[in-house]
């Protein structure tokens, strides 16, 4: 397998997913199931529970079933946040697994809708549909690097700030950044090396990039790969080439503003401590969104993201990691950041990055076995990890 070979198959099963993802928000017989249980008035709350699930899952389990469609060695190396059982409102249970045509797919999908015909035969067409990306191959001669199918692992995330997804609302840009809304949405893939557990390639995929004027979302994609001397991303990508994927030039810049090229990106839920220490040398932003965060700070819109609570997963952090490392960058624990702050050392080469390959804490069960315990700091330069490191250096 060449390594264009999976990054243009990422970049066309992530689109299918976006699509599924827009489709979703704009069929009337399938939004009103989100809207109901965005207000909370649903006459089957289980039902409308799973069903907001379920479209993570039909995501999910399609980025599965193309990549061991075209690469069958991947197929037990393909790992995502959901589980894929459901149980409808007469108590059967079952599996939603993507089927080889959209008739049986359909038929599936209506068994966990309740024998709701139109929403199942729209999302089977949608999970079905052959998806083109354009100017894939520009990349073709310097991703002409073989991958040993065995040594690969995937992490999805299918859809990231799901809540953003379901409540539908149009987010107002400030300083290049989508607070919430549904620019905040995205589709999160990567795949690492079982051997070493780093990041390799990176697929961002923004499903409602932009309104235009009819009213219809379109999307937008990044990507990035980073093997041994090989760093290349679609933000490298010259704007005259009219690709979808990127027109930002490379490496990202940020902001002419001052204010921007030293901002942190942190959660709602950081502590008043991180922030107090945070806030000395930066401007402080919370935005929506995992994926979104690492993305804006791959644009060059902010100087790093700090999250010292034990809430993101190896599928929220993988493929933006890997785009992160194309730049030169990548994301640590913040606990391994803070034991060097404390030490006499003062080299950030020394943090490992986070690996994808292993559990953080042995023991932990359920969705906590994939937590990036002890948190994160990400970031696109060693030179603004150095600094912060002196930030929360204790003085003397």
């Amino acid at each position: 397998m060449k390594v264009y070979d999976l990054v243009a198959a990422l970049l066309s099963v992530a689109e299918k997913g976006a699509n599924i993802a827009r489709i979703i928000r704009s069929e009337s017989s399938l939004l009103e199931l989100l809207v109901q249980e965005k207000k909370g008035k649903q006459k089957n709350e289980r039902f409308l529970q799973d069903f907001k699930t379920l479209a993570d899952v039909l995501v999910q389990e399609l980025v599965k079933f193309d990549l061991k469609t075209k690469f069958p060695g991947m197929a037990d190396s393909i790992h995502g946040e959901e589980s894929t059982k459901f149980t409808n409102t007469l108590g059967d249970t079952v599996r939603v697994e993507i089927q080889d045509t959209p008739e049986e797919t359909q038929n599936l999908l209506r068994q966990v809708l309740d024998e709701n015909d139109t929403a199942a035969r729209i999302l089977s067409k949608a999970i079905h549909i052959q998806t083109a990306v354009k100017d894939a191959g520009l990349f073709a001669d310097q991703l002409d690097h073989d991958l040993i199918v065995d040594d690969l692992g995937v992490w999805i995330d299918p859809i990231d700030s799901t809540g953003q997804y379901i409540q539908g609302d149009i987010g107002q840009e400030e300083a290049g950044l989508v607070t919430e809304g549904l620019q905040c949405v995205s589709v999160l893939i990567g795949v690492y090396s079982k051997s070493t557990g780093l990041p390799i390639i990176g697929v961002i995929n923004q499903p409602f990039a932009c309104l235009n004027d009819d009213g219809v979302w379109t999307g937008s994609a990044v990507w990035g790969v980073s093997i041994a001397d090989l760093n290349l991303n679609s933000l490298a990508l010259d704007s005259s080439s009219n690709s979808h994927l990127s027109s930002t030039s490379f490496p990202p810049q940020p902001d002419s503003d001052k204010s921007t090229k030293q901002t942190i990106l942190i959660s709602s839920i950081e502590s008043q401590n991180i922030r107090d220490i945070l806030a000395k040398n930066y401007n402080l932003r919370h935005i929506s969104g995992a994926g979104n965060k690492l993305l804006g700070l791959s644009l060059g819109k902010a100087a790093g993201y700090v999250l010292t609570q034990n809430t993101i997963f190896k599928w929220d952090c993988c493929g933006p990691h890997a785009i992160l490392r194309s730049l030169g960058g990548g994301i640590v624990a913040f606990s391994d950041f803070e034991r060097l702050s404390l030490s006499e050392e003062n080299d950030v080469c020394l943090l490992p990055q986070i690996m994808y390959n292993r559990q953080d804490v042995e023991g932990a069960v359920g969705a906590q076995k994939w937590c990036n315990h002890g948190g994160i700091v990400a970031y696109t330069s060693p030179t603004f990890l150095k600094e912060l490191v002196s930030l929360f250096r204790p003085k003397t």
